[in-house]
Parts: C-alpha cells; sequence; structure tokens
C-alpha cells in the first residue's frame, strides 16, 4: 500500500527491501515469471500497516523485511 498509515508504518522501506530483493521495481517482473511487482491504494487494513496483497487475493500484514525475506523463500 502508498498510502499515509502504510507509509508512516514503513511501506516505503518495505517496498525497497521487496524490489532490491527480486531484482525489479514498480510494473516489472522477474525474469523467472514468477513475481510482478505493482503499487497499490488503499486496501482498507490501515491496522495492519504496512500491508502488501499476493495475486490480488491474500493480504499480507505488517510487512517488515524480515516477513518479506520469508514470504520470498517459502513462495519460491
Amino acid at each position: 500500500c502508498t498510502n499515509l498509515p502504510c507509509a508512516l508504518s514503513g511501506a516505503e522501506d518495505a517496498a525497497r527491501h521487496l524490489k532490491k530483493k527480486l531484482g525489479i521495481d514498480w510494473n516489472e517482473t522477474t525474469a523467472d515469471g514468477r513475481f510482478t511487482l505493482k503499487e497499490g491504494e488503499c486496501f482498507g487494513a490501515c491496522g495492519d500497516a504496512p500491508v502488501m496483497l499476493l495475486n490480488n487475493k491474500k493480504m499480507l500484514s505488517f510487512m517488515t523485511p524480515d516477513k518479506i525475506d520469508k514470504w520470498i523463500a517459502e513462495a519460491k
């Protein structure tokens, strides 16, 4: 999420970490086709900020660099 509550809760740091870890930027896809990054507006979960939406279905809450690393490892 790119809105204020997520931004104040570390979304920019989490996004930077995610982009670095995957080696892609917004609107790009990894070479293996497994990951594509899209920016999202409010997901309606401000209390869980920062949040990510996985495959437009699953909300990932309180995303930190450590949680992102774990999620990527599990997804591969």
